[in-house]
């Protein structure tokens, strides 16, 4: 399929920051084309050229211009903010194409800083389990991994950890009781407007799919092995 896509414009950021300031149904629908135009319709072409550029190389992840992107429209009845749209545009990469599968390259467009991501977010708690257990099976190619990373320039995110070893697991081998505790695997990179507007933002992006190949593959191999 052949990608449309052309680049961001600094429309996208002028509608995004205009709808944080007005967050209402009737603004949004004066000004949807405006949406459609610099913001859905660009994502939706970026998604095509970007599974086209990581099919290139090898990376199997790839995304659905129809299923892979976040909805403009929130979901706030669970949420304490209730304002009804988001104010960026993300979507997610996978080995399905959908938001389902494990082992994610994530994009977001945002005003308040793009970035690019990749790992396992938030998992369910069997996906989880297989993860830790994965770990512990294998933790001298896991800190293999973690210091490739580190000879990159990437950090995994540990802030989101527990403060135990999780319930249920024994014998964690010293080394990786840190790892076993991450409650998800996640490296984000900032992505400057300067990067958003050129013509290397697939480069610098299949390119950071390229260095956390390892980690993804990882992950699969644990919970496809178990």
């Amino acid at each position: 399929m052949k990608s449309p896509f052309s680049g961001f414009k600094p429309e996208a950021f002028q509608f995004l920051e205009a709808l944080t300031e007005n967050q209402n149904r009737i603004w949004f629908a004066e000004h949807r084309h405006e949406y459609e135009q610099y913001v859905r319709e660009p994502m939706k072409g970026f998604t095509v050229a970007l599974s086209d550029a990581l099919a290139n190389k090898d990376i199997p992840l790839w995304g659905d211009p129809k299923k892979s992107l976040y909805r403009i429209n929130r979901d706030a009845r669970f949420s304490k903010a209730k304002h009804p749209y988001n104010m960026h545009a993300s979507g997610l990469f996978t080995r399905t194409g959908d938001k389902y599968s494990s082992g994610v390259l994530y994009f977001r467009l945002d005003p308040l800083g793009c970035r690019v991501a990749a790992g396992y977010l938030q998992p369910e708690s069997h996906v989880l389990k297989k993860l830790r257990l994965g770990i512990m099976g294998n933790p001298k190619a896991w800190l293999a991994i973690e210091k490739a990373l580190k000879k990159k320039g990437y950090e995994l995110d540990y802030s989101n950890s527990l403060a135990r070893i999780p319930r249920g697991l024994e014998n964690v081998p010293e080394e990786v009781e840190k790892a076993v505790k991450l409650k998800g695997w996640i490296v984000r990179k900032p992505l400057p407007r300067s990067v958003i507007y050129s013509n290397t933002l697939l480069k610098e992006i299949t390119g950071f799919a390229t260095d956390l190949l390892p980690l993804l593959s990882f992950g699969w191999h644990a919970l496809e092995g178990m």
